[in-house]
């Protein structure tokens, strides 16, 4: 009986210490962190901070980054908020913003800054704009419209002058063809200039390298090359130069394929350099410029008597004109 009573007393002590050692476990244990505790709100940075801890960020931003208001370092000649001015100062107020994005002062400062500037260059525009319009001489309508019928019947005159010029300088010039007879691109060439045979009237003189008629040739003759190509500097084919019998000259047209486009154009400069038209005759086949004087001339607008006189001075001394 005794025995029995001593086990009983043995296991109460037990269970009794065990509670008491998780007891004290349990009070020297750090309380868990609020994450654990409230896991359903999520990460817990992505929440807005309170304002009252919205302040304190403030507070501490700004006293880890002390206010820097940029003074500038001005010369006797600098002017205060002079181009040369902002062109100097105003990134360091700009900076001095970002830096501080807190500051109403710095940031104010910026933004006063930008509209003072904004301010002035929308001035600039309108009276630039009102200057051009009062000088002909710097309009760019007086060279070509911006309507846009103006545009179109400047671009049709301006085909028309260079159709009547192509036709010109054909009744004056040939064209010396230089070919390969297995050369696929002269192929594709020849009908080209057959083309401007026909339409404005070119002698044209096909030169076979080879010695062999051009398959479908639009010309039943041709010439052998016997040194003119080495004369006149050929290293590829098709090759095409203006001739002017009248001085003899020979003019680079092209050397490759080209466009029917781009051979008019480049036959017109070879003319101009062979001296069988003006520069004003190039000037006329543009789509600008075409506007007549009192006269009936064409050209780019006179240089005007009551230019600036400091700008006068500068544009004589560059031609060597007094």
């Amino acid at each position: 009986m005794l025995g029995k009573a001593n086990k009983i007393l043995t296991l109460s002590s037990l269970i009794f210490s065990a509670l008491a050692v998780g007891q004290v476990e349990q009070e020297q244990q750090p309380s868990d962190p609020q994450f654990y505790n409230d896991a359903e709100r999520g990460w817990f940075w992505y929440e807005q901070l309170p304002e009252e801890e919205k302040e304190k960020f403030k507070e501490k931003l700004l006293n880890n980054q002390p206010t820097v208001i940029p003074k500038s370092e001005k010369s006797e000649e600098e002017n205060p908020l002079s181009t040369k001015w902002f062109r100097e100062n105003f990134e360091k107020y700009r900076d001095a913003a970002i830096d501080n994005p807190y500051d109403e002062e710095a940031m104010r400062n910026y933004l006063y800054l930008e509209k003072f500037m904004r301010d002035r260059a929308t001035a600039f525009a309108y009276q630039r704009q009102k200057t051009v319009y009062e000088d002909p001489f710097l309009d760019s309508t007086t060279q070509r419209p911006t309507a846009n019928f103006g545009m179109r019947t400047m671009n049709i005159e301006a085909s028309k002058n260079r159709a009547e010029l192509l036709r010109h300088i054909g009744s004056k010039a040939g064209i010396y063809f230089f070919y390969r007879s297995d050369c696929s691109f002269c192929s594709q060439q020849s009908p080209l200039i057959a083309g401007l045979q026909r339409e404005y009237e070119f002698s044209i003189k096909p030169v076979s390298l080879d010695g062999e008629k051009l398959p479908e040739s639009p010309w039943e003759e041709f010439l052998t090359d016997s040194g003119q190509a080495q004369h006149l500097g050929v290293v590829q084919v098709p090759a095409t130069y203006l001739f002017n019998p009248e001085n003899n000259r020979f003019e680079l047209i092209a050397q490759g394929l080209q466009s029917l486009t781009q051979l008019q154009t480049r036959i017109i400069y070879a003319a101009e350099r062979a001296e069988l038209i003006t520069p004003q005759d190039v000037e006329r086949t543009r789509s600008s410029g075409l506007y007549q004087s009192v006269s009936g001339e064409y050209g780019q607008f006179p240089f005007p008597s009551d230019a600036p006189q400091e700008f006068k001075e500068f544009y004589y001394n560059s031609i060597g004109e007094k």
